[in-house]
């Protein structure tokens, strides 16, 4: 276990939760769509298809009501069947995926100081764990083809990432792949990509 897992497995610990409750939001907006049909069974993540581009977090809300199209909304396996309560896709992220020089800090509140520092505002690289890889990569194949404009966003919200959302174009989902599998994906990060 590298330095950055037994750090995150450290600090769960003290709030006595799973590393899997981590709750970022992870979602795909299929631009000037009007129906991807997506049909739960054919995938092993939780998905939310809605017509209505409202993300489940607020970091790229206005960025979203200037867009038409589908979103839909990835989450844990464990909300495949009961949507109706929180839905976030921490369990799809590799949270052992070690870079060098960077490591998350759980945030602590600290109730009555008067220099409140929670550590909120941090960025840090992040991968999909090969288990849930060919459910994303599927996803984003069908959103740019019902995509009458050939545009996919994959974004990410994260409560203890930047408070600055970042937009980065990536171009092809091959790209995203490739900057993935390189680098990792940056949280609170929208990035665009494109087909023929």
């Amino acid at each position: 276990m590298n330095e950055k897992s037994r750090y995150l497995l450290q600090a769960l610990n003290c709030y006595k939760q799973p590393l899997q409750t981590a709750m970022p939001t992870i979602e795909i907006v299929s631009i000037n769509s009007t129906a991807l049909q997506l049909n739960q069974e054919s995938f092993s993540i939780a998905i939310i298809e809605e017509d209505k581009l409202i993300s489940h977090r607020g970091l790229f809300y206005d960025l979203l009501q200037q867009q038409n199209g589908i979103i839909i909304h990835i989450g844990n396996p464990e909300f495949k069947y009961d949507k109706s309560g929180g839905f976030f896709a921490g369990e799809l992220i590799d949270w052992g995926v070690d870079y060098p020089g960077e490591l998350i800090t759980i945030p602590v509140n600290k109730i009555g100081d008067p220099i409140f520092n929670s550590d909120a505002n941090q960025q840090f690289s992040f991968k999909f764990s090969d288990q849930y890889k060919p459910d994303i990569d599927k996803l984003l194949k069908i959103a740019l083809d019902k995509s009458p404009i050939k545009k996919v966003c994959f974004l990410t919200d994260y409560q203890f990432g930047p408070e600055k959302e970042t937009i980065e174009i990536i171009y092809t989902i091959n790209d995203f792949w490739q900057q993935h599998d390189n680098n990792g994906l940056s949280l609170n990060t929208l990035y665009e990509m494109y087909g023929r």
